[in-house]
């Protein structure tokens, strides 16, 4: 550990070598929330609320130490050892790959979608919550749109960074509670869309869902299922991402679609599901090296 400051502390979390930092950094740039987030080509930068306290955080990688360098801004030591764990998950670093490498390596699709014999890591949310509200305003449209209308429920709700932070990084994300009390009029999302985000944050705080890696994705899936507007993509894409499950997939997802269709032929979910139980207990790898194609 590196002290740079009162508020400011460096921790290198260590990673076993073959790491894409570059691969992994691709993907969230296309996902990056405008204000919560900034991804360069080189860094990942957030903010962060956990009770009073606010802080923000920054991730570069150094191949020469095999580490992540994890810079972290917040004035709580209490919150360290948690902002630690969670970007250990953000970019996969506790996994074991030989197993799933030598799997998807035998397959001819998945194969394709692998980069130098490495199945690519599965990017988690920092935020399971944020997430949720993410994925649900990606129902139907497109990664880019998604995006946008997150951006602008961060900006609705105006929570602010202090002027110290780094420069792109100048909100908070609302948690359920204050999500709840937020008018999502006017950022164009359809009244569908802010009604399912609202009985979603409700079912968080009644405890109806746990948004937790902690449980059997059946059970997940049953409890998440239940809420009107919630359809299997949802579930499965939270379970991938927003919980970090490993055997969740996304059967309906576009990308993965297109990259199983042949002649222009596009398979049946049934297909889809039926193929990938060849692909368990990793199938959101699977996902991962079929959204690579």
């Amino acid at each position: 550990m590196k002290r740079a400051g009162p508020d400011n502390t460096t921790l290198l979390l260590r990673y076993k070598k073959p790491f894409n930092f570059k691969q992994t950094l691709s993907f969230m740039k296309h996902r990056e929330m405008e204000g919560v987030e900034v991804v360069t080509k080189k860094s990942y930068g957030r903010t962060f609320r956990r009770g009073n306290t606010k802080g923000f955080f920054t991730v570069n990688d150094t191949p020469e130490q095999s580490a992540l360098e994890l810079r972290i801004g917040c004035s709580d030591l209490k919150c360290y050892m948690e902002i630690y764990k969670r970007v250990r998950q953000i970019f996969d670093l506790d996994t074991d790959f030989t197993v799933i490498n030598e799997k998807f390596a035998k397959d001819k699709l998945l194969s394709k979608g692998m980069v130098n014999g490495h199945v690519p890591r599965l990017p988690a949310a920092f935020d399971p919550f944020e997430f949720v509200v993410r994925a649900v305003l990606g129902q139907q449209i497109s990664v880019k749109a998604a995006t946008t209308l997150a951006a602008r429920v961060a900006g609705k709700a105006g929570i602010k960074c202090d002027n110290h932070f780094p420069q792109g990084l100048a909100y908070f994300f609302p948690n359920p509670s204050e999500l709840l009390n937020l008018g999502l009029d006017g950022l164009g999302i359809t009244k569908t869309r802010q009604t399912t985000i609202k009985t979603v944050a409700q079912s968080i705080l009644n405890k109806d869902i746990q948004l937790t890696p902690h449980q059997t994705f059946e059970k997940f899936h049953r409890d998440f299922s239940a809420l009107k507007g919630i359809g299997d993509w949802t579930v499965n894409y939270v379970a991938m991402r927003g919980l970090g499950m490993v055997d969740s997939f996304p059967a309906g997802d576009l990308g993965v679609v297109k990259a199983i269709a042949k002649d222009d032929r596009l398979p049946s979910k049934k297909e889809i599901t039926d193929m990938a139980e060849h692909w368990r207990p990793y199938r959101s790898y699977a996902a991962l090296c079929l959204w690579n194609l």
